[in-house]
């Protein structure tokens, strides 16, 4: 192929696949087979599920769905290692320290907090804490929200369906509209490629 071809036809690819999916209309559009919601989610306790800088988010719509009414206790990995320097206690906290202060900030009681122990085996994040969350579900629950950002949620439904006893009943809850989320960027073929995989292996 001449080299002008060559570079016509990476122009084209860089168009497809870099511009176009950049603007939020189109990202929307792409995003959309990825999320699944039932704005109505209520339970016996909302598990959120960890996940870098958007974890700010679910912590904020968890504690949402708690003044709201709809759950009655937060459930999260407890994640120990050394965050950043907290000068009114003068120390370091860990990230749990500070999810249970923000929480704490925004009127939960300490009591509506259960944390999980992570594991330090897991390989897959969301398959992961579904197996996790399978074998230390609190007795008597039988109605659990799982709380994420947008494009997570198709993937973590199919993570935790396939891993939680079929007696337990899922609802998911997005943390934040698609378009508002911190994750509204990131890469959506990675997502789609997660769930591709998660669908053989889960």
């Amino acid at each position: 192929m001449p080299l002008h071809n060559w570079f016509i036809a990476i122009s084209l690819l860089g168009i497809i696949f870099v511009i176009v999916p950049s603007f939020p209309t189109v990202r929307k559009i792409l995003a959309a087979p990825l999320i699944v919601s039932d704005p109505d989610a209520r339970g016996d306790a909302a598990y959120l599920l960890a996940g870098g800088n958007a974890f700010r988010e679910r912590l904020a719509a968890a504690v949402d769905l708690y003044h709201m009414g709809r759950v009655p206790k937060i459930i999260f990995l407890n994640d120990p290692r050394r965050s950043s320097y907290n000068f009114t206690a003068q120390r370091n906290f860990t990230p749990t320290e500070w999810a249970i202060d923000f929480l704490k900030w925004r009127g939960l009681p300490e009591a509506s907090i259960h944390l999980l122990k992570a594991r330090e085996d897991g390989t897959f994040g969301t398959l992961t804490e579904a197996k996790l969350v399978a074998e230390t579900l609190p007795a008597g629950l039988k109605k659990l929200v799982l709380v994420t950002s947008p494009a997570h949620t198709r993937r973590t439904r199919l993570a935790f369906r396939r891993t939680l006893p079929a007696g337990v009943e899922l609802m998911l809850y997005p943390a934040n509209s698609f378009t508002n989320s911190l994750e509204m960027y990131r890469p959506l073929w990675q997502e789609y490629l997660k769930l591709l995989f998660y669908s053989m292996i889960a």
